[in-house]
């Protein structure tokens, strides 16, 4: 049937009453010069991602919360690529972000980054859903951008985990294409598209690169062929934090099981923490918590939303928006994983995996895993409307009611908007900071080890009313050592660097004194205007403002415990290697996709969207 897309399925089952509408050839829509079918997409995805981030789109500053940390001008160092022998816990995603703001300012490129973010999610949903009438097309993409885990992740900082989230919907539609087109032209576009998902992912955070691989491959279950290939995929462009992952660990310790218990899901619904994860939230920081969450009301719309979702999974899963096994996979595995830490029978078995197996610390913030059925749920909203306005049409209604639907997850949650209701705001570090930067230039401390003080992982400072990661270790030039345990309500998460545990459990200055000398630590950067701690006695005061005290030591009875040796240069070229190869991959499968193939003008996104 002509303007139908190709991987939708002839005939479904569905008598023509009830069928959803065929949807129009892409960029026909009332002939000559119309309107391209994709522009309300994309302008949906604009209007989203302006609602959400608007306050924060213009003037300057860089948005400080949690773990979101950019700085002015990121400084170059080993720790970037891995290379400080350090658990890479952001490779090489910091790496990409000093190259960038040695070009673009860092409050800049942070507004880009949100804003792609947002875009990027729900254009890759409209894209999985483009056999979907728009108003379907519009209640996935709505669903995907607004929820709980979105908020959530967005309060606590959590902006490279989210760039996989984006990414998910892009892959997702890649492997679907990959599985129901034999078109050489239409499967090099595909994979064109599924490698660069599966790098945004793999480069912007270890978590977001197996869940991204993860869902690939298991929306492939079924081609035994494609299943090996994307997890091939996965493991190249993922190579940049893999490597650092199993060849450190010198300073080492092993993962604190304790973050189990302390990273589970928690119920922030009257539902409990099932409810509040198949709701998508539950996150461990009750702090950041939406209000609306709390209420039984509004609890209840995203509640039903979700049950609205499942069904649509059920009525359409003929539709092949999704394949439906691996799909039903997809949710049960994705559910499992952010539940199992929290479930008595369950945890012991995420204990062991944390401690046994190799890289199983990403299991331990359990709802982070959630992000998949976020995904499977936003396609089965879409599913959902394009069935009630068949059957609208079919009674002789109008569909104009099918706008609450699609607008139901934003009354769930309207603190989501306007910068999570004021909460992410714009802040300038003090002139202070740009000082001591420059005293630390001109010393040339990019190779000294500069013990970070007092020692703590977050800090609130005087000039921003937010708790943020401290941003030392990317403002200042040095090899920074830093606090690494996080203290919770139920105790305190232990770190993995030994020498953070050695300053941590110095309980006076002379034994804090003799812990930085043994370790090779001559200076120490101190933060006045955070709560007061130790200092190192006998410290020469090298440079002072209001916000902060630069010190040098006495000179060190020991060597420095860091020791990159060959890591820093391996794994930059390791890095520049797998950079260089995705990118001359993907551009020659898109030059290879340029051939007339006979897909074009069947409903397809045009090549620029």
């Amino acid at each position: 049937m002509r303007g139908w897309p190709e991987r939708r399925r002839p005939d479904s089952g569905t008598p023509d009453h009830l069928a959803v509408s065929p949807a129009p050839a892409a960029g026909v829509r009332g002939g000559p010069g119309a309107v391209p079918r994709w522009l309300p997409d994309a302008l949906l995805a604009g209007a989203l991602a302006l609602l959400v981030l608007g306050p924060l789109l213009p003037g300057r500053g860089l948005v400080l919360a949690g773990d979101m940390v950019f700085v002015p001008d990121q400084p170059w160092k080993d720790a970037w690529t891995g290379g400080d022998g350090g658990v890479p816990r952001a490779v090489p995603s910091d790496a990409w972000v000093s190259a960038l703001t040695t070009v673009v300012p860092g409050d800049v490129l942070q507004r880009v980054v949100l804003v792609a973010i947002l875009v990027g999610a729900a254009t890759g949903v409209s894209r999985l859903t483009w056999s979907l009438p728009f108003m379907a097309r519009a209640a996935a993409a709505v669903l995907f951008v607004w929820n709980p885990y979105v908020h959530e992740r967005l309060a606590i900082g959590h902006w490279a985990l989210l760039c996989g989230y984006a990414a998910l919907p892009w892959a997702a539609e890649a492997v679907v294409r990959l599985r129901e087109q034999s078109d050489v032209a239409a499967r090099r576009r595909a994979w064109a598209v599924l490698v660069t998902a599966l790098a945004v992912a793999g480069w912007s955070s270890p978590t977001g690169g197996v869940m991204v691989a993860a869902t690939a491959a298991c929306l492939a279950v079924g081609h035994l062929a494609l299943v090996g290939r994307t997890l091939a995929v996965s493991l190249a462009v993922n190579l940049p934090w893999l490597v650092p992952a199993f060849a450190n660990g010198a300073d080492q310790l092993a993962p604190d099981v304790f973050g189990v218990e302390a990273f589970s899901a928690r119920a922030d619904t009257p539902f409990g923490v099932v409810g509040s994860v198949l709701t998508f939230g539950g996150i461990w920081k009750e702090s950041i918590v939406p209000a609306e969450r709390g209420d039984l009301l509004l609890a209840g719309i995203g509640g039903l939303v979700v049950a609205l979702a499942v069904w649509g999974l059920w009525v359409g899963r003929r539709e092949r928006v999704l394949p439906t096994g691996p799909a039903a996979l997809l949710s049960c595995g994705a559910l499992a994983l952010a539940l199992a830490g929290a479930l008595t029978g369950l945890r012991p078995v995420v204990d062991w995996i944390v401690l046994e197996v190799p890289g199983g610390g990403l299991l331990r913030d359990g709802q982070k895993w959630a992000a998949p059925w976020a995904l499977v749920a936003s396609v089965g909203l879409g599913l959902a409307v394009a069935r009630l306005a068949a059957l609208s049409r079919s009674h002789g209604g109008g569909s104009a009611w099918l706008v609450a639907v699609v607008l139901a997850p934003v009354a769930a949650l309207p603190s989501l908007a306007l910068g999570l209701g004021g909460f992410l705001q714009a802040d300038r570090f003090p002139d202070d900071w740009d000082q001591v930067r420059h005293e630390m230039e001109s010393l040339d401390l990019a190779d000294e080890q500069v013990v970070v003080l007092p020692f703590s992982t977050y800090r609130r400072f005087d000039w921003t009313p937010r708790t943020v990661l401290d941003p030392a270790p990317r403002y200042f030039p040095g090899r920074m050592v830093t606090e690494d345990a996080l203290s919770v309500p139920e105790g305190t998460v232990g770190g993995e660097s030994a020498l953070a545990r050695r300053v941590r459990e110095a309980d006076s200055a002379e034994e804090l004194t003799e812990v930085l000398a043994e370790t090779g630590v001559r200076w120490a950067l101190v933060h006045r205007s955070t709560e007061p701690g130790w200092e190192p006695i006998g410290a020469e005061v090298v440079a002072e403002t209001d916000q902060l005290r630069l010190l040098e030591l006495a000179p060190p009875t020991g060597p420095a415990t860091y020791d990159g040796g060959w890591r820093p240069h391996v794994y930059l070229l390791l890095d520049l290697g797998v950079l260089l190869g995705t990118t001359c991959a993907v551009t020659v499968l898109r030059l290879g996709s340029r051939q007339k193939s006979p897909l074009r003008g069947q409903g397809f996104p045009p090549q620029t969207y």
